[in-house]
């Protein structure tokens, strides 16, 4: 059953790839809801099964280490282009790491159906967002020092915490704060690897203090990281966002965030309906 699923973590890891290279969205709103489809299907036909009140657990974990190795491809390539403004990335990586350590460790403590409620909830509101195409029309002033940081707190927390890079908060507020949305996808694609690596640790340093139970995916696990899963989307996704790319160049925008917008609300229902009832 091992081959089947990672089989399944690869498809996930191309879909996300073409995603991002098409709409600049995080992977980890298409990693987190496909993984838990794959970990119940996994329980049902007799694979490896990861404990159930953790599954949550390990899909944003897994997704947030996921982020480290496509975040360093995004780098790269707003670098080569000159995009990113360092010195906003500089004011907002304290917080960004701090908050981001901090969600994840707090995440750990969030009971499995809390969690994702509040998943769900975060996938609704991004997916209406990309339907409607809302971008801050009123511009004003980013604030000082002490604001950064606090903004930064709170993206890194969040983004932690659902397993995302934190680009549909970032984006919009630098935005908002006059930063051209050219410039502020480049410094959000940068953010996302303080992000990805905080998140990551607190994810792993909660697991030394909970614990996962007796389990054999605990021999397939970095603490709540499922290596299979992770090295199987990795090993697609950072190929696969390339070709995303090169589409970008030749199909609609608008379109293709309706429909990836209509793909987010069903997987949240699906999530609803899976906590819910």
């Amino acid at each position: 059953m091992i081959f089947t699923e990672i089989i399944a973590f690869m498809l996930i890891g191309a879909f996300t790839g073409v995603a991002a290279g098409l709409l600049g969205i995080g992977g980890g709103l298409i990693i987190v809801p496909l993984s838990l489809i794959v970990f119940e299907l996994m329980a049902k036909n007799g694979g490896i099964q990861i404990p159930f009140e953790y599954q949550a657990h390990v899909a944003i974990a897994t997704s947030l280490a996921t982020i480290i190795f496509t975040s360093l491809s995004a780098i790269y390539s707003q670098q080569k282009k000159g995009a990113i403004n360092w010195s906003i990335f500089w004011l907002l990586t304290p917080g960004i790491l701090i908050g981001a350590f901090s969600g994840a460790w707090l995440a750990s403590f969030i009971p499995r159906t809390a969690l994702l409620l509040f998943f769900a909830s975060f996938v609704t509101l991004v997916g209406f967002k990309m339907w409607s195409g809302w971008s801050p029309h009123t511009k004003g002033q980013l604030p000082g020092r002490p604001g950064m940081s606090f903004v930064a707190l709170f993206i890194g927390a969040i983004s932690a915490i659902v397993g995302i890079g934190g680009g549909t908060m970032t984006v919009p507020f630098l935005n908002w704060g006059k930063i051209t949305i050219q410039n502020a996808v480049a410094v959000s694609s940068a953010l996302g690897l303080p992000i990805a690596i905080s998140g990551t640790l607190g994810f792993f340093w909660s697991s030394l203090h909970l614990g996962l139970g007796d389990s054999a995916a605990l021999n397939l696990m970095w603490g709540y990281i499922y290596l299979p899963a992770f090295f199987a989307i990795i090993s697609v996704s950072m190929i696969t966002a390339r070709l995303g790319v090169y589409l970008s160049h030749s199909l609609s925008k608008q379109m293709l965030s309706r429909v990836f917008s209509i793909l987010l609300i069903v997987l949240a229902i699906k999530l609803y309906y899976s906590v819910l009832l």
